[in-house]
């Protein structure tokens, strides 16, 4: 898609292979807070959240976006290093000025005590964001946004066995990440599958406001589908491209200016672009494998 689509057929892409399936339930977050497919965007006007799932590309998205220069809502935001986050009122700032065009806001979204804040200063209400990126996303809708200030959200998905796989091999070297498990230097996949992981139907559970522990059952796969059926715009890790097309025709990103164009390019046809940005090389688990097997029996719900 282009950013010069007819309203027509930008809801018509936006809304995907969903027009012809039966009635679906959302949740109430969602159907409260969101707007819908079929609503089309209005960039000036509505406040997009990314949902970051962890190891699925998240991380590339948000530099693409520092890069074309949007105003973030992230961690970067209340760093000491540039001294806004003891301040009361929104504010938007840009930490990197002269070598990027990043501008974020003096919140922290990726935790409950940062979104409490956020909504007791008016994030949404004070206009100064273009995306909120964080991992919470029933949290953050129930508390950011209003009937008032719908929300407009973008995932990007993976699937929840390569997700896992990478989490796996990630965490064995990330010394800077809180979960960083240098002891699963000495396990296999299959060691991980079978007694580590823990982080199983993620996906599924988040969006059902569950907890790592609870148990997710069919219903909530089936609302949890409905609902990103009905409220999410949907982008797919190994189409990054062409799902940051779709993003920006949400956020209204004008593709042609020469700036953004270069940002662009540098991610997706520069040879050093993505592929630096939290890349994460490692062996892959084949399908029907003994790992796989496992992982895929416990995230039975997600994979579906």
């Amino acid at each position: 898609p282009s950013s010069t689509e007819s309203p027509h057929h930008l809801r018509r892409s936006l809304q995907g292979s969903s027009d012809h399936q039966p009635i679906q339930l959302v949740y109430p977050w969602a159907r409260n807070y969101l707007r819908p497919l079929d609503a089309v965007p209005e960039p000036t006007k509505e406040t997009v959240l990314f949902w970051h799932i962890p190891k699925s590309g998240g991380t590339t998205v948000r530099s693409v976006y520092e890069c074309v220069g949007r105003t973030i809502a992230n961690r970067a935001g209340v760093d000491p290093r540039y001294g806004h986050q003891n301040e009361e009122e929104v504010i938007a700032f840009q930490p990197w000025p002269g070598v990027s065009r990043a501008s974020y806001v003096n919140v922290d979204t990726t935790n409950k005590p940062g979104l409490n804040r956020a909504k007791n200063m008016g994030l949404v209400h004070s206009g100064l964001v273009d995306m909120i990126i964080t991992s919470d996303i029933t949290y953050a809708v129930e508390n950011l946004f209003d009937e008032s200030h719908k929300g407009r959200v973008l995932g990007l998905f993976r699937h929840p066995i390569d997700r896992l796989v990478s989490i796996f091999f990630y965490l064995q070297k990330a010394s800077w990440e809180q979960q960083y498990r240098p002891q699963w230097k000495r396990i296999d996949v299959l060691e991980f599958a079978k007694k580590r992981n823990t982080d199983n139907n993620y996906m599924v559970k988040k969006l059902a406001g569950l907890g790592v522990n609870d148990t997710a059952t069919e219903e909530d796969l089936r609302v949890a589908m409905g609902t990103i059926n009905k409220r999410f715009i949907v982008g797919l890790m190994d189409q990054m491209e062409e799902s940051v097309h779709r993003f920006n025709i949400v956020m209204g990103i004008n593709e042609s200016d020469e700036d953004n164009q270069q940002c662009m390019n540098h991610f997706f046809h520069d040879s050093l672009g993505a592929k630096k940005h939290n890349s994460n090389s490692h062996p892959e688990v084949a399908e029907g494998s003994p790992a796989w097997n496992v992982l895929a029996k416990a995230n039975a719900l997600d994979i579906r």
